[in-house]
């Protein structure tokens, strides 16, 4: 009985979530040191998105749950956007006027949106498939408590409140699963310009609300789990006295 308890906090773990939660701080501050040439502090914008999605995308590799179809969108999405920064890059440093060279500054910001949509639409579509894949191993693991229920009962232990229990913790992976179905394709249509526009930011925070629901759902899956798992221990010690 510790061994499923163990296993479904390893496979569900709220910490498994955090990637699809949490996103870097808002580095849109430029450096403001006034002796230092303009093109200069906007060069180094660049190169502190550079950075974090750079990674970003070392991390995406890592993650087991994201789906191959997810992943690949996210990597056209960050060298796409890397691409266009590098070329923006290029148009600072050729810049032959401060008004061309405030519009292009700008621009690093706007045109790409790094940190309000590059960035957290990586996060949240990596959240989503964690949650797919928390509530998969939680099916599987759930089938196992099945197992003991019935073998409880076959013992002649009162079973009613495991299997309340157990229903309510399936209750909640299937709410999970739920939740975030097709939040990963819908975060990843999000563009700088429909951001601009007003609507991505609408999707994103739909999102992002999502995941923070889901993992609330597998959280108390797990509790509604464990718990499940002492009714069953407390009701075959009954029957022994």
């Amino acid at each position: 009985m510790p061994t499923f308890i163990t296993r479904l906090a390893t496979v569900c773990a709220v910490g498994g979530l955090t990637l699809g939660l949490a996103t870097p701080a808002l580095a849109q501050t430029d450096d403001t040191d006034e002796g230092r040439d303009p093109s200069a502090r906007c060069q180094t914008q660049i190169e502190r998105r550079l950075g974090d999605l750079a990674t970003a995308q070392s991390r995406v590799a890592g993650v087991e749950a994201l789906t191959d179809a997810h992943e690949a969108t996210i990597n056209a999405i960050i060298d796409a956007t890397e691409a266009g920064l590098a070329d923006q890059s290029v148009a600072i440093a050729e810049a032959s006027d401060r008004e061309t060279l405030a519009t292009l500054c700008a621009e690093i910001a706007t045109e790409f949106r790094v940190y309000l949509v590059v960035l957290p639409q990586t996060h949240l579509t990596v959240g989503a498939d964690r949650v797919d894949q928390a509530v998969e191993r939680g099916e599987a693991l759930i089938a196992r408590l099945d197992e003991a229920i019935a073998a409880a009962d076959a013992a002649g232990a009162d079973i009613a409140a495991a299997q309340a229990l157990r229903d309510e913790a399936a209750a909640h992976l299937a709410a999970a699963e739920a939740t975030v179905d097709g939040v990963g394709d819908t975060v990843l249509t999000v563009t700088p310009a429909s951001w601009n526009d007003g609507d991505g930011a609408a999707v994103i925070e739909a999102s992002r609300t999502a995941v923070r629901s889901a993992h609330g759902e597998i959280t108390a899956g797990i509790e509604d789990g464990r718990d499940a798992v002492e009714a069953i221990r407390a009701a075959l010690d009954a029957v022994a006295t």
